[in-house]
């Protein structure tokens, strides 16, 4: 029972997600998850994003997912009925009107689908359960029919879906690897291994990838190999007057960005068929690569420092 049924706050109308507890900010909380139903939580998200969520259940997913879906059909039909009915909400004008139409949408793409009732798509389910965004919103107002919407987030689903496969059998085969006490490639035909139950370890203690490409650094990297090499092998552009220092290993330094990339889900070509999805995907993938550069780069001057002063 590893995932949390999240509310998530400040949305009209009330949306809700299945979430992962890996996706809490505050890990201590994940040793007894009992004690954080009927608690507001931060969410962890994508690119450094927090959000608020009341968590209302813990469970298994497939139940909580239709608990989820029951939810939010309540809430939208609610909303609906609100709107019809007139009843009156305390909302400024225009955010009023963005908040009904809203609902209205909802609403008709849930009562047009043709899924069952246990696996009706959201918009809570969008992003493995993110809430949307104002821009999100504003996108459905300004004129997309119900069918087009329906499609697009019938798409995004099965890509979301496809990928939470992926991580999942990614992890039963980690899980499965550690119980053997076998060492693990880290990353693909890399010939770089650690310890299964490290590298997990690792993982589990990194908050973000620049924190766990730094990790598995100390981790694969001796404190020698560490203070007396630079990651690219490349001039300083802040201090041109610096002595260059030798690339470190590239074979373990690549696995290790390599890694991380596909904890991230960015290390394989995108082939989703859809242009401008790509162009998001590569775009994510090179600035998430340029922020580990970034990190890692910096780690390492902050080695050359220590080593030199001992």
């Amino acid at each position: 029972m590893d995932f949390l049924l999240i509310e998530w706050l400040n949305e009209t109308p009330k949306m809700y997600s299945v979430v992962s507890s890996e996706k809490l900010e505050d890990g201590s909380l994940r040793a007894n998850l009992e004690r954080v139903v009927g608690d507001t939580v931060q969410v962890n998200w994508s690119r450094g994003k927090k959000y608020p969520g009341l968590v209302l259940q813990i469970g298994y997913e497939a139940e909580l997912s239709k608990e989820a879906d029951k939810l939010a059909l309540l809430a939208a039909n609610s909303s609906q009925n609100d709107v019809t009915t007139g009843v009156k909400r305390k909302l400024g004008t225009k955010k009023g009107e963005k908040s009904r139409q809203r609902a209205t949408d909802i609403n008709d793409i849930i009562e047009n689908m043709s899924q069952p009732p246990a696996s009706i798509i959201t918009p809570v389910e969008l992003d493995e359960g993110m809430p949307l965004d104002e821009g999100e919103g504003m996108a459905l107002d300004e004129g997309n029919d119900n069918h087009e919407v329906e499609t697009n987030f019938e798409d995004k689903y099965h890509l979301w879906k496809e990928k939470y496969k992926k991580l999942r059998t990614k992890y039963r085969a980690l899980k499965e690897s550690v119980k053997r006490g076998a060492e693990v490639e880290i990353y693909p035909d890399s010939n770089v291994r650690l310890p299964a139950a490290d590298l997990l370890a690792i993982k589990m203690g990194s908050n973000k990838p620049t924190v766990y490409a730094r990790n598995l650094f100390r981790r694969l990297f001796s404190s020698e190999e560490l203070g007396r090499h630079s990651l690219l092998g490349k001039k300083c552009n802040a201090n041109r007057s610096a002595e260059v220092l030798p690339v470190i290993d590239t074979i373990r330094r690549d696995a290790i960005i390599n890694c991380v990339l596909k904890e991230e889900g960015l290390d394989e070509h995108p082939n989703t068929g859809n242009i401008e999805a790509d162009k998001i995907f590569l775009k994510t993938k090179k600035a998430t690569k340029k922020e580990i550069n970034k990190s890692l780069s910096q780690f390492l001057r902050e080695e050359n420092k220590k080593y030199n002063h001992e």
